[in-house]
């Protein structure tokens, strides 16, 4: 089971990019005219009739991808292993004064007033400005791990301190005056550990981070823990280090409800995608018949919509694993695509 979670991490990614007034200020696109894109960790766009819009160049690995009107930004490393974004299929490098022998890898990206800000850890890179992390000797930032709103950028992760030990605890780093300095999460009572996934922020100073505690999926709504229901467990009488009954991967709000997706340990699926509105949970399975287990890694809005793609895996006729995203609005299936691998997407 820990194996397979650790598998299924592997493929996906977890990004939150748009609020529920997304392109508030743009010409707002009625649903039949946007363009969902989908990014594959090589480097490869499609958009939603499977239709290949570009092959990035020069990429090594492509993690993520936002939108800011028509135009559209993905986060990874290219060929010569620099620290930059391609924007609209095109490389962009931050020069930044690092030394050439050290690894660089992008964390997280975010934009906002034309300003590109990128974690590289243990600094936040704001064009070509350099922010390090304080106190970041022993923190692990999450996959996904930056959000910006309002040009307040935030970052999230995992992070040892003297009284936890060799035990991991959620943190959430805030920017102020040019300085991101750390500040611990809560768990529940009993819980050893914990780590963030996902961070989204919204009204400048509100914040949104998803995660788990224990093996237990959580969010915390401005800090505050909320614990979310799974369906066949209550909480404190199924935890095993070794075992992740659940995990928030992807956290947005949307006209006052909050929306996370994720994943749980429930009937037959080792693993199943898993939407939590507002604390109700949603079983998010498009073929119930093959389906061996599913994962959601991403929640986005336009407007009122609500967009979730999620990951299928099943089996073929000679056994081999077929990987299918299928793409659901507003809780319906819009499509599914077998053979595509999904890192992220966004919609324009």
């Amino acid at each position: 089971m820990k194996s397979l979670f650790k598998y299924s991490l592997v493929l996906g990614a977890v990004l939150m990019l748009t609020a529920c007034n997304h392109h508030a200020e743009e010409p707002f696109k009625p649903i039949e005219k946007r363009t969902v894109l989908f990014l594959t960790n090589k480097g490869e766009i499609y958009n939603q009739n499977r239709e290949l819009v570009r092959q990035l160049p020069g990429c090594i690995y492509a993690s993520q991808i936002i939108s800011d009107g028509d135009d559209y930004f993905v986060s990874g490393t290219n060929e010569n292993e620099r620290v930059g974004y391609w924007k609209n299929g095109k490389w962009n490098t931050l020069h930044v004064d690092f030394i050439d022998d050290v690894d660089h890898w992008i964390d997280g990206i975010g934009k906002w007033e034309y300003y590109i800000y990128l974690l590289d850890y243990p600094n936040v890179l704001k064009n070509s400005g350099i922010f390090p992390l304080e106190d970041a000797d022993k923190f692990l930032p999450a996959k996904e791990a930056l959000f910006v709103s309002d040009g307040k950028c935030y970052v999230v992760g995992q992070k040892r301190t003297k009284e936890s030990g060799s035990n991991y605890l959620p943190v959430i780093y805030h920017e102020h005056k040019g300085k991101y300095t750390p500040e611990m999460l809560p768990i529940p009572d009993g819980a050893k550990d914990g780590y963030c996934t996902c961070v989204y922020a919204y009204d400048g100073t509100r914040t949104l981070v998803g995660g788990s505690a224990d093996g237990w999926p959580v969010i915390w709504v401005d800090k505050q823990l909320q614990i979310l229901p799974l369906t066949d467990y209550e909480y404190g009488t199924y935890l095993d280090e070794d075992v992740v009954i659940g995990e928030v991967h992807s956290v947005t709000e949307c006209e006052g409800d909050i929306y996370a997706v994720g994943v749980e340990h429930a009937g037959k699926y080792p693993l199943v995608a898993t939407l939590w509105h507002n604390g109700v949970i949603e079983h998010l399975v498009y073929d119930t018949e093959h389906a061996r287990w599913t994962e959601s890694f991403e929640v986005k809005t336009y407007g009122s919509d609500v967009y979730v793609v999620t990951l299928e895996y099943s089996y073929d006729s000679k056994g081999e694993l077929v990987t299918t995203s299928v793409l659901w609005v507003n809780g319906k299936v819009v499509n599914a695509y077998p053979g595509l691998a999904t890192t992220s997407f966004t919609v324009l």
